[in-house]
């Protein structure tokens, strides 16, 4: 049928002029339209060439399609497949459709519109299937499908904002009318087409010149003249001479129509001088039906005749198309002037068959738009009868509603009235244990606050004479002329020493913890070596105890960024809860990098843990019984501890145990791996002066014996006047302690400003130690001129490394490392 439609436009004695481009849409940029789906770009270029194919060989587009398609099968998201496979399909079916294959392409087009059905937002694919399948459902003689289609793809393209593809739809509305000779609805949907986007020229001189063919059916000349005009003026703009020449010939149709000859013998003189070229035959023979009819008109019969005989020649007038429907009718007009009533006769009846043809198009085509049209008025008569159902309805339900919601308030207000008195009853009560709880949180949180700093403080006073007792024997045990036995003695002091100040950093840790003060300072660490350095305590007491311990560091990596005291303590914790519970077997630490992250797992055969308590362990003084805290001992802190620092460290720590078998501690946390630093090696002795200002006894041996090796001089001082007076004589560096120098008298930072200056005089290198300075106090520090400041704690090779240049020559000298000065 839409072969049919198309002939019957043909009845105006014109072309239609639909552009091929009607159904390959491209949306144009000026119509701002909605971001579609995109593809890869093979699938892509796949779709593009078979768009490229559809107008010269519609069958190579099934070869791209089938390329694609192929493509979509790999695609892992579903509904990317659907898309492109709907998009594949929708190709297809329009080379078949251009093909004459209409039965090919219906499955193809269902199959398309089924697969994006479950995609809920804006498609254009969606209306372009509807377009293609509305042009089946015309060549099957199926007009108020068709028409339901287009209106369905015309409401998708305006949701998608696609301008060019409405003009489109519109168009094929408007033919669907024009079919039926309904030339009214034809006239608006051409006019709402040519107003809808004028971004093609060739679909806007398609449009101009069906307007103008419908008008010219109105007998609106003038009207149609002007669409005509317009639908010229793009030709020639195009440099179509082809379609310039049909188009004058519509003109000059019209103009005979109106009774104006010259202005149509002018039209056709142009339009001949144009059809030229064996495309343009079908173009030139309507001008010469046009001119046949002006000749006529004018009484030159034998001009007339001459011109039908060339339009006519060697053709069957038994078979003509309707693109001979109006040459036909000059004809007959012609011959029946000329007295020859037998030709007259023939084209008569050729004209009747013809015009038979289209009424037969333009009432089936009239009759299924009626019965659309139909069927349209019956929905929406259903649809306003159940909107009136229901407005009835509704207003039934609202009186009942009403009649509720009074009862419902009467007892409501009844019940709020009893509630009042009660509730007043009892405020008064409320408030009470209100302000009671209230001071009693007050207290608690009073009491918490005092004791969480009394923690703090007594751990912080224990920890500094405890330092001192540890760096004391430190310096006693690094000393070869100590006897073996006393060299035992020192060694367990230092070892219950370490263990009491383990207790005392685990409080002073639950304080911080508490008042959310917890920090860690990350920074290149020998993994390795502060593992071996940690379990070594711990290697001796499991062989004391008969224990095995095993150690593996075969899978640990090397240096890393992180905090090397915080990682010592969660070990030292778990290790001391491995070896305390465990009676008999064996004690085991290792250590295993695996894809960007630290694992540390220490295992035991000791008693285990019930399945119940693997959660409860981790809470703050807490033991599995408190048959356990007398048998073992301990605070139930460890634990705690430890999984606050892990998280503190960005990791976590797990536990798996069975009763009676033993635990695995697991501790899991991100890793950055660290560049290796330049080895410390000791450094060259007897060269330069050093000046230490620190009045501690303690520090001063500790510093004695990690310094004195390395420096030329090493002298002590206890006053800033002894400091001055020690720079004068002359000396290559000054190390200050903090607490030395607020023991002065004086703001120290100015104090220390006079050292740093006295210091410069006498060409000599200044730095301070200084417990834990922020950055503000960094800068204050350095702000007085002092060369350096020194973290505290420090240990031995980071201060021999800050104080002492060294050389790779001296490597003789004994390690520095196991002496870690917390006093200093």
């Amino acid at each position: 049928m839409r072969r049919k439609l198309r002939l019957a436009l043909l009845l105006l004695g014109c072309s239609a002029l639909v552009p091929a481009a009607a159904r390959a849409q491209a949306p144009s940029a000026a119509s701002s339209p909605l971001p579609q789906p995109r593809f890869s770009p093979a699938i892509e270029d796949a779709f593009a060439r078979a768009k490229a194919a559809m107008m010269e060989d519609p069958r190579e587009v099934l070869r791209h399609v089938a390329d694609a398609e192929r493509l979509a099968a790999a695609l892992p998201d579903e509904r990317t497949r659907s898309l492109v496979l709907a998009t594949g399909y929708w190709l297809a079916a329009e080379a078949h459709l251009r093909s004459g294959e209409p039965d090919l392409a219906a499955p193809l087009l269902a199959r398309g519109l089924k697969l994006i059905a479950p995609i809920q937002e804006t498609l254009k694919l969606r209306g372009d299937l509807l377009m293609s399948q509305g042009s089946l459902f015309v060549d099957r003689d199926q007009a108020s499908e068709a028409l339901g289609n287009y209106h369905q793809a015309y409401r998708t393209f305006v949701a998608a904002r696609e301008p060019r593809s409405q003009a489109i739809a519109l168009q094929n509305i408007a033919l669907l009318y024009l079919g039926a000779n309904d030339f009214a609805n034809a006239q608006k949907y051409f006019a709402e087409a040519a107003g809808a986007y004028d971004g093609d020229p060739q679909l806007s001189m398609s449009l101009h010149n069906n307007l103008g063919n419908t008008l010219l059916r109105l007998d609106l000349y003038d009207a149609a003249e002007a669409e005509y005009l317009k639908a010229l003026e793009i030709a020639r703009a195009n440099g179509s001479a082809v379609l310039e020449a049909r188009v004058l010939g519509n003109i000059a149709r019209g103009r005979v129509e109106a009774r104006r000859l010259a202005a149509a013998e002018q039209a056709l003189s142009e339009g001949f001088a144009l059809a030229r070229g064996a495309d343009a035959h079908a173009v030139r023979l309507q001008l010469s039906a046009v001119a046949a009819r002006v000749a006529m008109e004018r009484g030159d019969l034998a001009r007339a005749r001459q011109l039908i005989d060339e339009v006519f020649a060697g053709v069957d007038l038994s078979k003509t198309s309707s693109a001979y429907l109006y040459p036909h009718t000059v004809a007959y007009l012609v011959y029946e002037k000329l007295g020859e009533d037998a030709l007259a006769l023939r084209h008569l009846e050729a004209k009747k068959r013809l015009d038979d043809e289209a009424a037969k198009v333009a009432t089936t085509t009239g009759a299924a738009l009626m019965s659309a049209q139909f069927d349209s008025a019956n929905k929406d008569a259903k649809i306003a009868n159940l909107r009136a159902e229901q407005i009835a309805k509704s207003a039934e339900f609202q009186r009942a509603l009403f009649l509720y919601i009074g009862g419902a308030t009467l007892v409501i207000i009844l019940l709020l009235t009893v509630a009042l008195f009660v509730i007043r009853r009892s405020r008064n009560q409320v408030r009470a244990a209100n302000i009671v709880l209230g001071e009693t949180n007050f207290a608690l949180e009073k009491a918490l606050k005092a004791k969480t700093e009394f923690l703090a403080t007594t751990s912080h006073e224990i920890r500094t004479p405890l330092n001192g007792i540890l760096g004391m024997t430190q310096v006693m045990l690094s000393d070869p002329r100590i006897e073996p036995a006393t060299r035992d003695r020192i060694g367990i002091v230092h070892g219950a020493g370490v263990t009491m100040r383990a207790l005392v950093d685990d409080i002073l840790d639950l304080a911080k913890m508490e008042t959310g003060n917890l920090t860690v300072e990350t920074a290149p660490t020998n993994l390795p070596a502060v593992l071996r350095d940690v379990t070594r305590m711990w290697e001796e007491q499991a062989r004391a105890k008969g224990l095995g311990f095993v150690l593996d560091l075969e899978k640990a990596p090397g240096w890393i960024v992180s905090d090397s005291a915080r990682l010592r303590q969660i070990v030292f914790n778990l290790l001391s809860n491995a070896i305390k519970f465990t009676a008999a077997g064996q004690v085991g630490l290792s250590a295993v990098a695996e894809g960007g992250r630290l694992r540390l797992v220490v295992t035991d055969s000791g008693i285990g843990i019930p399945q119940e308590k693997l959660d409860e362990i981790f809470e703050s003084f807490k033991q599995v019984d408190t048959s356990t805290t007398r048998k073992f001992g301990g605070t139930g802190l460890g634990l705690a501890i430890c999984r606050n620092l892990a998280r503190a460290l960005g990791g976590d720590i797990s536990v798996e145990s069975r009763e009676g078998e033993g635990s695995r501690f697991i501790v899991d946390m991100p890793m950055t791996e660290a560049e290796a630093p330049a080895e410390s090696v000791a450094a060259k002795g007897g060269e330069g002066t050093l000046l230490v200002l620190d009045r501690n006894p303690i520090a001063r041996a500790m510093l004695k014996t990690l310094l004195e090796p390395r420096v030329g001089t090493l002298r002590f001082l206890a006053t800033l006047d002894e400091a001055v007076a020690a720079l004068g004589d002359g000396a290559d560096e000054i190390l200050v302690d903090e607490g030395t120098l607020k023991a002065q008298d004086g703001d120290p930072t100015a104090l220390l400003r006079q050292l740093a200056d006295a210091a410069a005089a006498a060409g000599a290198a200044s730095a301070v130690l200084w417990v834990k300075p922020d950055d503000a106090i960094r800068t204050i520090l350095l702000d007085a001129g002092v060369g350096q400041v020194i973290d505290k704690p420090v240990n031995g090779p980071a201060l021999i490394k800050a104080l002492v240049t060294v050389s790779k020559g001296d490597s003789d000298e004994p390690s520095p490392g196991a002496l870690v000065s917390r006093a200093a």
